[in-house]
Formats: C-alpha cells, structure tokens, sequence
C-alpha cells in the first residue's frame, strides 16, 4: 500500500466525545514481576507488596532479602527486590524504587527493566531511561543484554515524551540485537515491533512508522491499530479505511481499538454512511457492548446524527456506561440544542469530572445563537454559574474551561461580571493562553469594554491567534453600527499583512461588512477571492456570499450561487430565505420552504421565524396557512414558539386586518407578551391606519420600556399626529433631560470606493452644493409630474412652508441626488438608510426613478425598495 508521508495541519480544536484509541494501547504492560521469595509467614512477598509496599519492604529488609542481614542463613534476593520496587512504582513512588534499586546488592535485566518500564509511565524524561540502559550494560556485576520488555519500556519513554531522536537510536540496538524484525533482519520480538510503531506514530514520524510496519515479518491486530491510529491522527481518513480493508483481507479480526478509530476517521473525514457501516460492524462482531466502542458510537451520533435519538439509542444500548458515556449522551442533546433535556441528564449523572463540566459550558456558548436574546443572555449567565460551581468544588479549571466562561460571559454581556472574570484570569496566571487572550478581547467587546479590548490587542504576542483578535475588532464595528470603521479595520489589516493572512473566518467577516453596507462591488471582489484562494469550498464562506448578494440587492447573484453550492447546511436555506424576505418576495420563500420539506432538511427556530414573517409578502391573504404553520412549531418539529415568533405571527394577522385575532393571540401567550410583541402590532397598525389599536399598544410598549428613547420618540410622534404639540414637545424634551438620544436617520451610497454618508439637511459633503442644486432642480421636475409634498411626515409645530423645507432635504433625498450625479449610463443608483424610509420620500423616489430613468434602489429596516419607471417594487 502507497502512503504519502505528509501530515496537513489543522487547528486544534476541543472534541468531546471520546478520541481515537491512545496510541500507547499496542504497548504490552511492563514485564511481569518474578516470584518472589517467600516470607518468614510462609506468605509470597508479592501478595504482602500488593497491599503495602511499605510493608513489603519491611519484610524483606528483616529477611535479608535485599542485602546482607543479621538473620542466620540469608542471603540477598534479586527476585524480592524487584517485587518490592514493583510494588512502589504501581503505587506511583518512583523515589522509593529507585532507592530500593540502588541499595539492590544484584541486579538482573528484569530490575533495569521495570525501573525504566515504571520511568516511562510515570512521565520521566527519556534520559533517565537512556541512563538506565547505559548502566545495565556496563552493570558491575556483568555486563547484562536488553530483553524485550528493555525495549519496550525504553520505547514508551521516547513515545510519551515525544523524543523519536532517542527513539530511532533504540531501533537501530534492538535491531542490531536481534530484538525486532522491523527492519528485515530477520525474526523478533512482536512486542517490541509493536511498541516501535507506536513511538514513531505518537512521535509525529509517520513515514517511518509504515516503513516498520511493512518490514515486520508477522503482525497482530495492534500492529495494524498503531498505524490505523496514526492516519486517523494526521486527518488521512480515506487511507485509514483503505488500511483497515487490508487488515480484514489478511484474517486480522478488528478489536475495539480499531473500531473507535474508524469512527473517529469516519466522523471526521466522511460522515453518516461511514459511520454508519462502522457501526454495522461493530453489531456483527459483538463489539457494540464494549465500553470504549459504545463512547465512540455515541460521540460520533452527536455530531452527524440524523436525530439526537441516535445517540440515545446507543447509550441506552450499553450494559455498563462511565462518565465519559453520560457526558457523551449530554453533549449529544447539546449538538440538537435541547439544552434543557442536556441539563436533566446533568443532574442524573452517577459521576462528573471537569470534562462534563466543560461540556455544559461549551454547550450553553453553542446554543446562545438564534433568535431568543433573552434565551442567550440565560445561557451566558448559566454558563457563569456553572463555572462558579467548578471553581468551588475545586474541579480541574484547564484552558478549555475559562475560555468557555469567557465566551460565557461574552453571551451574558454583563460589564461588572466582564470585569470580575478578567480579574480572576489575571489572578490565577491564564492570561498567556492565545487562545484565553483571543476570549478576553472578544469578552470585552461584547461586554462595552472597547477601550480595555484595545489595550488586550496593542500588547498581543500570540502569532497563532492574531486573526482571531482582529475578527473580534472587526465584527465589534460590525455589531455598533460602525461599518465604516470595519470596513477601514479590514482594510488596515489587509496592508499590514497581506492576502496570506485573510483566513475562513477573517473573509466571512469582510463578507459581513459588505453585505451590511450595501457596497455590491467590494463584495464581489471578496466574492472572487474566495474563489482563487479556494476558500469559496468553505459552507461558511458560501453562506456568507449568499448573505451579502441578498443584502446588496443582487438577489439573481445570490440564488445562482445557492444553485451552485455543492453543499449546503441550514444556515445556506436560512441565508437564501432572508435574501428573498429582504425583496418582500413571500411566494418565493414558500416555495423554498417546500423544497425543504421534500428534501428532509429540518429547520431550526430562525428558519420558521423567517417563513412565518414572509406570509406579510403573498398575494394574498395567507393568514389560515400562517397560523397551520406557527402551530406545527411545537406539535410537528417539537420547537416551542419564542417571543419573536409570536411578534413575526401578530405581524403578519395586523398587516392583512385581522387585529381581534392579533390581540387575542398576544392576551394568550405562554408568557408575559414582550415589547417586541407591542412594536409588532403597532407596526402593522402603521400600515393599516387603525389608531385605536395602536394607542393601545402604545401604552402597553410604554409600560414595558419607559427607558427606551424608541419609546419616547414613537410617544412624541403619535402626540404630534393627533397635533398635540406641546406634549409631543414636552416628550423630547424628557427624553434629552435623561441623557437619551434617538438614533439619528442616516442614508449613503457607494461610489469612488468610498461610502458617502448623509444626514437630514447635511452640508458637509464636498459637493453639496452640487447635490443641493440638483436636488433642487428635480424637485420641480418630479412636482410637474404629479408629486405632492406629504408634510404630515413632519411632526414639528412649524409654519407649513417650514416643513416642506424640512421634508425636502431628507437623508435619503440626498443621497439619492448624490448616486444620480455620479451614475453612469445604465447603472443602478444604490443607497442605504438605517431606518425605516418616510412615505414623502417613497413617493418622491417614484416619481424620480420616471424623471430620470434610472432604477434606484433603496434598502431601508424593512427591506428593498426597487424604484423603476415610477413604481416600486415593495407594492405599498
């Protein structure tokens, strides 16, 4: 069989269901003790060790056994000394055996033997083994040979303590010695062929292990273990089940150890099929019951799955079950996010470690996405509280550990907490970690700590886990609203280090920015990119370019590389679904949602938020197949409803007239209806001008957020509508006493690879004069062709002439003038507002798009405005 000796390298990244067989599992045990003397009792002194090698030692000493002794007739016992000095290494006193050795007045092979048989596996340098073997052969009493269990014990040094320089100088004397017939020379110990690949596999050489392994004249099942483990190490799975294809050929029955490879091969490298026929396997040769291969069944179910009962069947299958199988069935509910059903097996657990704990921690972080913010704040806090838990019950606190609780906070974003997990970091000396550090910037992004995440980022010295502390900075512009900056963040990184250093990661996150701006033309560049770098095979990356097409309005680009997508996972249907819902293309998205369904594909909680919100976009009205729909969350695909399901269902009853309805689903809920459920409904009483619903959940949502400055300025708008002035007045007024301010309505356009930004009645654009007068100019145009100034959309008490001043010069207005003066002929004027775009300026940009024959299109917080012809494609 031809193997390639490369190994690809890949990050290191925590799994926690069970690894691949230890690599050391083809080691024999170190050589049996000699029997021993007995004792002045008559008793073996090897039982007396086995109970306390104190006491051994003792006896021996007083029989003289171990040396000259006042005792008539006694006489030194190699065999007794070695029982003894076993007896301390099992029980882990290496110090107490080698004194016992050194005070031996003989030694035989079998003292040097155990000695470095018991330095290997207590973890000693590989020098004291080699010490050792130099003083077996110049031994004062006769030089004495290496045996076999010498070797072998000699190999598990090199192996454990990763030194294959020793180790391929131990080959060469066992070889020489007639100890292995690795490398042709003829018959040999199996033992120590085995143990020989085993040190050039865990040393990382495995070229040399599979040269060893086609040189040994006979072989056992773990001779093909050892090198099967070491494909499955070096991510060669296809060769691994190659492998193992011969071994079956040659009559070697496949044990545990190799069953638990392959799973590992086949969850990493190929998946359900695979594993599947591993498990196959494993029923046929009766090896499903073994401990070790039910741990691997379980862990691989956990993460390819079809359903998390495949996990429960297996563990429910197993006759005997440790805390690595509890943790592996936790995990399994984890990966399907039932977090709630994981927490339960939690506290049914018979036994926990640090691992399990660990598992709990990782699994609130994974599960924190989705659309239940409240539900992630819970995880985080949660996740908090179990590390907590740890640190007072004194449970082994590793890497692993603190960076979940970071994450964990991170998801919490509590800023007094943030700081009181950075200090116990900083106190128990954590802070080196990369990959601790990478969480500490993150944390203190997310938690309001920019300045701190900063300072984090101008001391970095951590290579490996640089681009993870730039995506942090780059996605925290990303989440303020500052994509200006993120996009300059990207840009700094760029000419500081190059296209070598855009990874997966760091391009999803540029894609993001893109998408987020609107800027269709850097997007494609990205989009490019991925394709020359050969990132563009990434699912993640795919979906990132699925995103950013839909979020700059070129939703043909998107489908086409959905249809051109050689896999696909949920978040790909879930990306094409908001793509379309962005057009306001309700139709579409139900036809998709039926391609889900006759495929298999199961969808997740944003999945049914999306296609319920799409039922606002049909035809017609669809509100009997929204609510089939909504009810077939919980008694079809066992997810419960959230608070933004049931705002995305009021929604869509408000926006096709059915308000009774609306309010008796919110007064029936589950749970305390939320603010979000209010500003719904008071969104779909907008649209169908019903103000005695409105007022209604006005008050509710004032009740629910007298904080928010939304609040106050959705109170001042209404009070204005019903030319409640003073009060309206009265409200903002408030609302700037207490320190808040609104969001202020922002509109830009891309051009000249920059953004240009614009606010209501801004002058500070190098060439407002140019846009002031243009703007000026098709004013008058668009008001020949029937365009009438809808001054109800401002709500100031000002003179009438006034507010039309004040409705002229809105940001969208603007930037919109601004894209037309820089268009070329045939191209599509592009601009973006951050919030929901005014009636008059709809209206204005009809009769524009006819004036002009340009197509602008216009991507406010609800979606895309195609203006064509004088018409829009949003249909209100």
């Amino acid at each position: 069989m031809a193997i390639s000796t490369s190994s690809p390298s890949s990050p290191l990244h925590l799994r926690l269901s069970p690894p691949p067989p230890s690599l050391l599992s083809s080691f024999p045990p170190p050589p049996p003790s000699p029997p021993a003397a007995p004792t002045q009792h008559g008793l073996p002194l090897r039982a007396v060790a086995a109970a306390d090698p104190r006491a051994a030692h003792a006896v021996a000493v007083k029989s003289g056994a171990l040396g000259p002794s006042s005792s008539p007739g006694a006489s030194a016992d190699a065999r007794a000394a070695n029982a003894v000095m076993c007896a301390y290494l099992r029980a882990g006193r290496l110090d107490d055996a080698r004194e016992v050795f050194d005070r031996m007045p003989a030694r035989d092979a079998a003292s040097y033997s155990a000695l470095i048989s018991g330095h290997a596996r207590l973890g000693s340098p590989a020098s004291a083994a080699a010490a050792l073997l130099a003083r077996m052969r110049l031994d004062g009493g006769g030089p004495l040979d290496p045996t076999e269990y010498t070797f072998v014990g000699l190999l598990t040094a090199c192996a454990r303590r990763g030194n294959p320089r020793f180790g391929a100088q131990v080959h060469a004397l066992a070889a020489k010695s007639g100890h292995c017939s690795c490398s042709g020379s003829g018959s040999g110990s199996l033992l120590v062929d085995n143990a020989l690949l085993g040190m050039y596999v865990k040393c990382g050489r495995l070229g040399d292990a599979l040269r060893a392994f086609d040189g040994m004249e006979s072989r056992d099942v773990s001779s093909w273990n050892a090198v099967l483990a070491g494909l499955v190490e070096l991510g060669r799975h296809e060769e691994a089940f190659e492998l193992f294809g011969e071994m079956r050929a040659t009559g070697v029955r496949a044990d545990r150890f190799s069953l638990s490879a392959l799973l590992a091969a086949a969850g990493e490298g190929f998946g359900l099929p695979e594993g599947e026929a591993v498990h196959g396997l494993s029923l046929k040769s009766g090896l499903e019951t073994d401990l070790s291969v039910g741990n691997a069944l379980i862990g691989f179910y956990a993460e390819h799955g079809v359903s998390v009962e495949d996990v429960v069947s297996v563990f429910q299958g197993m006759r005997v079950k440790d805390v690595i199988s509890w943790t592996g069935l936790l995990n399994g509910y984890m990966e399907f996010g039932l977090v709630d059903m994981a927490l339960d097996v939690f506290d049914r657990m018979p036994q926990r470690n640090f691992v399990t704990y660990n598992a709990v921690l990782t699994g609130f972080c994974q599960n924190k996405e989705g659309v239940r913010v409240t539900f992630a704040k819970k995880a985080g806090l949660r996740g908090l509280g179990l590390f907590r838990q740890m640190v007072e019950d004194g449970l082994e606190i590793s890497d692993v550990t603190v960076t979940g609780a970071l994450n964990a906070c991170a998801i919490a974003a509590d800023r007094k907490v943030s700081e009181q997990v950075h200090a116990f970091v900083i106190k128990c000396g954590c802070g080196s970690s990369p990959w601790i550090d990478a969480a500490l910037i993150d944390m203190c992004i997310k938690c309001g700590r920019s300045g701190d995440a900063h300072l984090l980022f101008e001391q970095w010295r951590h290579q490996e886990s640089f681009h993870v502390a730039w995506n942090s900075l780059l996605l925290a512009s990303v989440r303020d609203g500052e994509y200006e900056k993120a996009l300059s963040t990207f840009l700094q990184m760029f000419r500081s280090s190059g296209i070598g250093f855009i990874d997966e990661f760091m391009l999803t996150a540029a894609l993001g920015v893109c998408g987020a701006l609107g800027v269709a033309e850097l997007g494609k560049q990205m989009h490019s990119f991925a394709a020359k770098s050969g990132l563009l095979n990434a699912c993640g990356v795919g979906n990132a370019i699925i995103s950013m097409y839909g979020k700059c309005g070129e939703l043909d680009d998107a489908v086409n590389f959905f249809d051109r997508m050689t896999s696909r996972d949920l978040v790909s249907w879930n990306a094409m679904i908001t793509a379309h819902l962005l057009h306001r293309q309700g139709k579409e998205i139900l036809d998709i949602w039926g391609q889900m369904e006759s495929l298999g594909i199961r969808p997740d909680s944003i999945t049914f938020l999306l296609v319920i919100s799409a039922f606002s976009y049909t035809s017609s009205d669809s509100t009997d197949q929204c609510r089939e729909l909504f009810l077939s969350m919980s008694s079809k695909y066992r997810i419960e409803p959230a608070m933004e399901h049931y705002a995305a269902f009021v929604n869509v009853l408000g926006c096709w007239g059915h308000f009774d309805e609306a309010e008796q689903l919110i007064g029936g809920m589950p749970f305390k209806p939320g603010a979000l459920v209010w500003r719904s409904l008071l969104d779909s009483c907008s649209k169908r001008s019903n103000m005695t619903v409105r007022r209604r959940a006005m008050k509710h949502l004032l009740a629910l957020e007298p904080h928010d400055p939304s609040t106050y300025v959705l109170t001042s708008n209404l009070l204005s509508e019903s030319a409640r002035w003073h009060s309206s007045e009265n409200t903002r007024l408030e609302m700037r006493e207490k320190g808040m301010r609104k969001i202020p309505a922002r509109s830009w356009t891309f051009h000249d690879n920059a953004v240009h930004s614009f606010f209501a009645r801004d002058r500070s654009h190098p060439q407002s004069k140019d846009i002031y007068a243009g703007l000026d100019v098709l004013i008058l145009e668009c008001i020949k062709a029937g365009y009438e100034p809808d001054t109800t959309f401002v709500l100031h008490d000002v003179e009438e002439y006034q507010k039309r001043h004040f409705l002229m010069y809105h940001s969208a207005k603007l930037a919109a003038m601004y894209g037309l003066l820089m268009a070329g002929p045939g191209q599509t004027v592009r601009v973006v507002k951050n919030i929901r775009m005014c009636g008059d300026c709809h209206s204005f940009l009809e009769h524009a798009s006819a004036a002009t024959g340009k197509v602008i299109s216009v991507r406010d917080s609800s979606g895309f405005h195609v203006f064509r012809g004088g018409k829009c494609s949003c249909r209100e």
